[in-house]
C-alpha cells in the first residue's frame, strides 16, 4: 500500500479512523442490518461485494424508510442502500481542508477510505477528524453563538413519529428538537429526536403514525448556553458521547443547535496568522527571560546598571516588534480588502459578458473563487488576531483546483433610476461614480453612509447594490451630468438615454 497522506497518517497513528466498520452483503435483509446498527451503536454499514464497496446504508436511510413507510418484509439491503458512495484514496494527497470540503460538498457524514487496489481500509467521520485536530485553544476564543445554526427544525410533543421522520427527510436533518411555546412567543426546548431514536423505534416495530413524539424523545436535554465557549461544547460532546447540543439563551429559550460538523466549521487555522503568532510567542519568551534576569539583578547590585540597560534594550525591541505588528494589521485591511473587492466585482461583470467563450467564463470563475477564498482568509486572520489566541491548530495546503468555479448570481431586486438620485449633490455623485470605476469598496460604502440622514431608504438600496457587486448598475445611476444639463442634470440624462434606444 502507498504511503498515507498527512491527514490519513494522523488518523492512522491516533487510531481514530474506524478500521473495523460494519460490512454487510448486498443480499442481507434490511431488518437484520437495522438490528446490527442498533446493537453496535453504529451510524452506518458498508455494503460490500467481493471485497469491493458497492454502497452504504446510514441512519439517514433508515429515516427515509420510516418517512415513506416502506415495507421491509423480505427487502434486501441493496434495494435501499445509497449506491457508489463517495470515497477517498490513500494515494490522494488529501489535507484537512480537502476532507472537510468533500464532506460538506456532498452533505455526507461518512467517508470510506480505500487503498490503491480499491479495498476498504476504514471510514472517516467528522468525529475522527475532530479527534485528530484537537481544537483546544482555537475553540476557547469562539462562542457557541458565533457558530451555531439558528434555524432549528422543531415540532411539538404531540406530533406523530411519522411526521417527525418526514420532517427529517424533507429538511435533510439528523434530528428534530421538540419544543413548547409559552406566552404565545417564547419557545422552550423539551426534548430531541435523533436518527438513533428512529432506528430503535424501527427495530421495536413501533407504529410511526400512531406514536407521539413525546414517547420516544430524549429528555431531559443537555443544553449549552449561547455565550459558552466552543471548547466547552466540544468537551461536553466527548464526555457524554453525543453528536449534537441544543443551544439556549439566558432564559432557557431555544436559540440554536450545534453538531460535530459545527465544530469542524469553527476550525479554520490560517498559515499567515501562524507566522504572526510565532513572533508573538517569541516576544513572550523574551519577556519571560527578562523577568528572570531582573530577579538576578536584585542579587547583584554591582552589575545592576549594565543589566538594566540590556533589559531596556530588549523591551524596546519588543515594543518595536509590537508596533510593527499594529501597523501591519492597520494597513492590512485597506491594502488587501480593496483590491480583492475590485477583483470580485469586476470578475462578476466579466462573467456576465456574452462575448466570453466558455473557457474564459470558467477562468473568470476560478479568479472569483480564488479572490473570495483570499477575502475569507483575510477576514479570519483579522478576527483571530483580535482574539489574541495562543495556539493555532494543524494547517494544511488548500487545493485551488478543488474550489468550484462558480460566481453567485444575486437577483437584483432594487429598482432605482437616476431620477432617485436627482436631489443629491453633483460632487457626491461624481465621487461615487469614480469610486465605483476604481472598485474602491470601502470608499463606496463611506460615500453611501454620507446620505443616510438625508434618505435612509436610498442609502440601504445603494448599499445592497454595492455588496452584490452590481457595479454596472451603480455606474449608470451615478453617471455625472454634463455642464449642458440643468441643476440636477438627471432628467435630461434620462431623456437622452431613452432616445438612443
Amino acid at each position: 500500500m502507498s504511503s498515507c497522506s498527512p491527514l490519513l497518517e494522523q488518523l492512522s497513528k491516533s487510531k481514530s479512523i474506524d478500521r473495523h466498520p460494519l460490512m454487510v452483503n448486498p443480499q442481507m435483509r434490511v431488518t437484520d442490518v437495522i438490528n446490527w446498527l442498533n446493537e453496535r451503536q453504529s451510524s452506518y454499514a458498508l455494503v460490500v461485494k467481493e471485497k469491493r464497496l458497492v454502497g452504504i446504508f446510514t441512519e439517514r436511510d433508515v429515516v427515509r424508510i420510516a418517512a415513506h413507510q416502506l415495507s421491509l418484509e423480505n427487502s434486501r439491503i441493496q434495494s435501499v442502500m445509497t449506491p457508489d458512495p463517495i470515497t477517498v484514496s490513500v494515494n490522494q494527497d488529501q489535507g484537512i481542508f480537502s476532507i472537510i470540503y468533500l464532506l460538506r460538498q456532498h452533505h455526507i457524514r461518512h467517508l470510506p477510505v480505500i487503498d490503491k487496489e480499491g479495498e476498504i481500509i476504514g471510514v472517516i467521520t467528522p468525529k475522527t477528524i475532530r479527534d485528530v485536530v484537537q481544537p483546544t485553544d482555537l475553540l476557547k476564543f469562539k462562542q457557541v453563538g458565533d457558530v451555531m445554526t439558528s434555524e432549528v427544525i422543531q415540532n411539538s410533543a404531540t406530533a406523530s413519529l411519522l411526521e417527525i421522520t418526514q420532517q427529517m427527510l424533507t429538511h435533510e436533518k439528523s434530528c428534530i428538537v421538540i419544543t413548547e411555546t409559552q406566552n404565545n412567543a417564547d419557545i422552550f426546548p423539551q426534548g430531541i429526536i435523533t436518527e438513533r431514536d428512529i432506528i430503535q423505534s424501527q427495530k421495536l416495530g413501533i407504529n410511526f403514525a400512531k406514536t407521539a413524539a413525546k414517547t420516544v424523545m430524549s429528555t431531559p436535554l443537555l443544553p449549552i448556553e449561547i455565550n459558552d465557549s466552543m471548547m466547552l461544547a466540544n468537551e461536553m460532546m466527548k464526555r457524554h458521547k453525543i453528536r449534537r447540543l441544543v443551544v439556549v439563551d439566558e432564559a432557557g429559550r431555544l436559540a440554536g443547535i450545534i453538531t460535530q460538523s459545527t465544530i469542524l466549521e469553527a476550525l479554520n487555522p490560517i498559515e499567515m496568522y501562524a507566522t504572526i503568532e510565532l513572533l508573538r510567542q517569541q516576544v513572550d519568551e523574551r519577556t519571560q527571560e527578562l523577568s528572570q534576569i531582573n530577579e538576578q539583578l536584585q542579587q547583584n547590585l554591582c552589575q545592576y546598571a549594565n543589566l538594566e540597560e540590556q533589559l531596556q534594550q530588549v523591551k524596546d525591541e519588543a515594543a518595536a516588534a509590537n508596533q510593527v505588528k499594529r501597523v501591519f494589521l492597520a494597513n492590512l485591511n485597506h491594502e488587501f480588502r480593496t483590491p480583492l473587492h475590485a477583483i470580485l466585482g469586476f470578475s462578476q461583470l466579466m462573467h456576465r459578458s456574452e462575448s466570453l467563450s466558455s473557457e474564459d467564463q470558467k477562468n473568470v470563475g476560478i479568479i472569483y473563487s480564488a479572490g473570495k477564498h483570499l477575502l475569507e482568509l483575510l477576514e479570519n486572520l483579522l478576527d483571530l488576531t483580535k482574539s489574541q489566541s495562543t495556539h493555532i491548530g494543524d494547517t494544511a495546503n488548500f487545493e485551488l483546483s478543488e474550489m468550484l468555479p462558480k460566481i453567485p448570481e444575486s437577483p437584483i431586486t432594487i429598482t432605482l433610476t437616476p431620477t432617485d438620485l436627482a436631489d443629491l449633490p453633483r460632487e457626491w455623485r461624481i465621487s461615487l461614480h469614480q469610486a465605483t470605476i476604481e472598485g474602491d469598496f470601502d470608499r463606496m460604502l463611506s460615500l453611501i453612509e454620507e446620505i443616510r440622514d438625508r434618505d435612509e431608504s436610498l442609502a440601504n438600496s445603494l448599499s445592497t447594490l454595492t455588496h452584490e457587486f452590481q457595479f454596472e448598475y451603480l455606474l449608470a445611476l451615478t453617471q455625472p451630468p454634463t455642464d449642458e444639463d440643468d441643476d440636477s442634470g438627471v432628467n435630461s440624462f434620462v431623456q437622452r438615454d431613452n432616445t438612443n434606444h
